[in-house]
C-alpha cells in the first residue's frame, strides 16, 4: 500500500517515548508498504536526524515548528474557546503540502500520530484514516488542573473539556483510533462508545536493550549504588517525579544506606532538576547518547511519577535491562497483570524507600532473569506488527473499490527528503 503517515514531531532520535512508538510504526510499515513521512521538528538535533530516517520513506517533508508561533496560536486558540492542543501544531504550510500529496500521490490509507495531526486530515473521504492517539490527551490536561494555581488549573480544565470533545469527534470520524493500553481505550470509549476504538501496545526491543551487550563505563561505575530515573526531563511529569523521590524517599535511603546515589538521565534537564544535580549524590546527565549504560549500572529505577498517561517506557527499558524497577499505581496502571507483578508498585515514600533498600541490599524478587522473558512474550516486535498491519487492512477493506499497491510500485523512483527551516 501507499500510505501517508502524519507525526506532530519527526520520529528521531527515539529519546522519548512517542517518538519510539512512531519510529517503529515508521520501520513496521516500510517493511510491506510504500510510506511519506510528514512531520515537525522543534530541536535542531531533530532537524539534523532527518537523513536517519531515509531508508525507510519514499519521501519526507519536515518542518520547523515555532517556538513562538505555536504558542501564540495556542494562545489565541484558546482566548476563543478552542482546544489549544491542535492549535499548537498548525501550519498553513503543513496544510498545503498535505492536501498537495493526497491530491496527486493516490494513498491507500493515512496514518497519523496524535490527535493533533487530525486537522490535516478532516475533511478527507475518500481514504480511510486510521489514528494512533497514543493517549488520551485531554485526561491529562484535566488532571494537570488537580494541583495548579487557580488561573492555570481553570485553563487545563478548559482545554480538558474541549480536547475531550475533539478527540470524541474525530475518533468517530475516523475508520480506527488505537491507543497503547486497555485504561486508555476504555477510557476514550466511555466517551465515544460508538466510535471505533483499540488497542496496540508499546513494542520494547529487547534485542537493543539487552544487558549483555551494555558495559558500565569506569566514570559511571564510580556512582554505584544508584538508582536512576531516565527520560526527558523538560516534561512536567518527570520533573515532578524526581523532585517527589529526591524529597521524599532518597532521604529514608540514605538514613540506613548513606552510600546510595541518584542518578538523572534525561535531555534538557529544567533548572528544577539542574537544582538537584548541586547535592554530591545527584548527578544530573543532560541529553545521553545512550541510556543503556546508565540502566545497566543501576541497582534499581524508579518511576514515581504522579501524573501519568499511557505507557511509561522507561520502565520498560528498565527491565528489558535486568534491572528491578520501582514504580508508582498511577505509572503501573498502563501494563497487564503478567508484567506489574515484576514491578515494585508503591506509592508511600517510607515503604518505597524500604522496599528500594531490600532489593539493593539482598536481591530482587523475582528474579531479573524473569523480566526479559516475560517482555518477550507481551512486547514482542513481531506480534505487535501483525496486529498494526491488521488494523490498517481491516481500515482499508471498509472502503472497497480502491486498487492497492505494493511497495514497489511507487510513481517517483528514489526517496526524496525535505527539510524546511534553518
Amino acid at each position: 500500500m501507499r500510505i501517508l503517515f502524519l507525526v506532530h514531531r519527526v520520529p528521531y532520535p527515539p529519546n522519548k517515548g512517542e517518538k519510539i512508538r512512531a519510529l517503529w510504526e515508521l520501520k513496521s510499515l516500510a517493511a510491506s508498504h510504500e510510506v511519506d513521512l510528514f512531520c515537525f521538528y522543534d530541536h535542531e538535533e531533530d532537524r539534523d536526524s532527518i537523513e536517519a530516517l531515509k531508508p525507510y520513506c519514499n519521501q519526507t517533508y519536515a518542518e520547523p515548528l515555532s517556538w513562538f508561533g505555536s504558542r501564540m496560536r495556542a494562545m489565541a486558540a484558546a482566548l476563543r474557546g478552542k482546544a489549544f492542543s491542535p492549535a499548537y501544531f498548525y501550519s498553513r504550510s503543513m496544510a498545503r503540502r498535505v492536501k498537495q500529496a493526497l491530491a496527486t500521490r493516490n494513498y491507500d490509507l493515512v496514518l497519523l500520530v496524535s490527535s493533533s495531526m487530525a486537522q490535516y486530515v478532516e475533511d478527507v473521504t475518500n481514504v480511510p484514516r486510521v489514528l494512533d492517539m497514543v493517549d488520551v490527551d485531554s485526561a491529562k490536561w484535566t488532571s494537570y488542573a488537580e494541583t495548579a494555581s487557580p488561573v492555570t488549573s481553570w485553563l487545563w480544565r478548559q482545554e480538558g473539556r474541549l480536547l475531550s470533545e475533539y478527540e470524541c469527534r474525530i475518533a468517530r470520524m475516523f475508520s480506527r483510533t488505537v491507543l497503547t493500553t486497555h485504561a486508555e481505550a476504555a477510557l476514550l470509549q466511555s466517551a465515544a462508545p460508538d466510535a471505533p476504538v483499540g488497542v496496540l501496545q508499546h513494542m520494547i526491543d529487547t534485542d537493543y536493550f539487552d544487558p549483555a551487550k551494555v558495559e558500565v563505563p569506569a566514570e559511571l561505575a564510580a556512582w554505584q549504588p544508584y538508582v536512576v530515573f531516565s527520560g526527558s526531563m523538560d516534561y512536567a511529569p518527570n520533573i515532578e517525579a524526581v523532585e517527589w523521590f529526591y524529597r521524599n524517599t532518597l532521604p529514608l535511603m540514605r538514613e540506613q544506606l548513606p552510600e546510595i546515589k541518584f542518578v538523572i538521565a534525561g535531555r534538557n534537564p529544567a533548572n528544577a532538576v539542574l537544582e538537584l544535580g548541586k547535592d554530591p549524590a545527584v548527578l544530573v546527565t543532560g541529553s545521553v547518547p545512550d541510556v543503556r549504560p546508565y540502566l545497566r549500572g543501576a541497582a534499581a529505577s524508579v518511576a514515581p511519577m504522579q501524573l501519568a498517561r499511557g505507557v511509561q517506557t522507561k520502565i520498560l527499558e528498565a527491565m528489558a535491562m535486568g534491572v528491578p524497577v520501582a514504580s508508582s499505581s498511577k505509572a503501573a496502571k498502563a501494563f497487564p497483570p503478567e508484567v506489574t507483578e515484576l514491578v515494585i508498585v508503591e506509592d508511600d515514600a517510607a515503604q518505597l524507600a524500604n522496599k528500594l533498600l531490600a532489593v539493593i541490599q539482598h536481591g530482587p524478587q523475582p528474579p531479573v532473569e524473569r523480566y526479559r522473558e516475560r517482555l518477550q512474550n507481551v512486547y514482542s516486535d513481531a506480534s505487535l506488527r501483525k496486529q498494526l498491519e491488521e488494523i490498517l487492512q481491516q481500515a482499508v477493506r471498509t472502503m472497497p473499490g480502491k486498487e492497492h499497491k505494493s511497495k514497489n510500485t511507487a510513481v517517483d523512483q528514489g526517496t526524496a527528503v525535505e527539510v524546511h527551516g534553518n
